[in-house]
């Protein structure tokens, strides 16, 4: 295996996040010695992968599509081998829905939520759980994420998302503290605690530098969500990478499974590559885990 493809962009509105990340992935790519071609996900990506005859693609890609399955399905039908997860488990871990549905059908905690295609939805006339969440179900780097506090803002966010995604999650707002843990090639890495400064971790937080602390948590609360990391990822079928999500209410002691993300962020700083970190795993060896996994078949 010597010529790699990290595809990246195309039309989510994460492409700009995918790009930073597949930049650094394909520098990592070259100090470890491939040769390595950074694509953009364009309606022409079949041809190009063609011409270019790639041993393995990396996908870098963040919301729909591509996290979802659908270059995944492209790449298996072109019978080019990819690092990462495969159809079934890219796709159901796109959709917050769906994976809440099975994650709580396997005992894990979930906040408590429902999903809707309109705001006209009679489920919403019956919603009295406030501040409530409401997201998109199908994205990621919490783009979209609003909080409503009354039953006339729940009900003019829901309309103004449906304009944009097909389906759309309401949630009551559980715990108060945020965490997220890292799997990688069989090992769950130790958690971090997000702090966000403005209280919510939105999409503006996540990349405005400095507007977050991240803590490592260790002792019986990191061994906790460590355990849950594991549990989740059987549940899912994970088989190589992805990040989980967590809320925490110290009170109660409970603790809630947000979201999972299967293509997690990739730059040098992102929240995957700094759980690596505190595990001895740098920037390059975490990359060549990831290409290594597929190299051999895994």
């Amino acid at each position: 295996m010597k010529r790699i493809a990290v595809v990246c962009g195309g039309w989510s509105p994460e492409a700009e996040i995918s790009r930073k990340g597949a930049k650094a992935v394909a520098a990592a790519l070259k100090r470890l010695g491939f040769e390595t071609h950074l694509l953009e996900l364009t309606p022409d990506i079949a041809v190009r992968l063609l011409e270019l005859k790639p041993d393995l693609v990396f996908p870098l890609l963040h919301g729909k599509p591509g996290e979802d399955g659908s270059l995944q399905g492209l790449l298996e039908i072109m019978g080019i081998p990819y690092v990462g997860e495969g159809v079934k488990v890219s796709s159901l871990c796109m959709d917050k829905d769906w994976t809440k549905r099975l994650l709580s059908a396997g005992g894990v905690e979930v906040p408590e939520g429902v999903a809707v295609r309109s705001s006209k939805d009679p489920v919403l006339e019956g919603w009295n759980k406030f501040p409530a969440v409401v997201k998109p179900a199908e994205g990621g780097s919490s783009i979209g994420l609003k909080v409503a506090r009354d039953k006339g803002k729940l009900l003019e966010t829901v309309e103004t998302l449906l304009k944009f995604e097909k389906k759309v999650l309401v949630e009551k707002v559980v715990g108060e503290r945020e965490y997220t843990c890292g799997f990688l090639e069989g090992r769950v890495l130790t958690p971090l605690e997000i702090k966000p400064k403005s209280g919510i971790y939105d999409f503006e937080t996540k990349y405005t530098k400095g507007a977050a602390e991240f803590l490592p948590v260790r002792g019986k609360l990191g061994e906790r969500i460590r355990d849950l990391t594991l549990k989740v990822v059987r549940i899912l079928e994970i088989q190589h990478l992805c990040r989980v999500d967590f809320r925490y209410d110290p009170r109660a002691d409970r603790l809630y499974v947000l979201e999972v993300n299967t293509i997690p962020g990739m730059t040098e700083t992102s929240l995957l590559p700094t759980m690596a970190g505190l595990e001895g795993i740098s920037f390059d060896r975490l990359v060549e885990l990831l290409i290594s996994a597929k190299a051999t078949g895994g």
